[in-house]
């Protein structure tokens, strides 16, 4: 059963490499723009989480789209 989850994943969801690098550039610019001038007002904090959430998963899904 899992293997019939996971080839249904597998065929559901198919990345783009190109993409997830322009994605990755993009949140390490933001990442080191905010992280420049730091403050702890919330939406600030917001755009520190979100930034770093894109850059894990953008790197994450480049590591896995190498492997293959």
């Amino acid at each position: 059963m899992s293997r019939t989850v996971r080839e249904t994943l597998a065929e559901a969801y198919d990345p783009d490499p190109r993409a997830m690098a322009i994605v990755a550039m993009g949140s390490s610019f933001l990442l080191v723009s905010l992280l420049s001038n730091p403050s702890s007002n919330p939406p600030y904090l917001f755009g520190l989480v979100v930034a770093v959430l894109s850059l894990v998963v953008s790197v994450v899904v480049l590591a896995v789209e190498t492997r293959r």
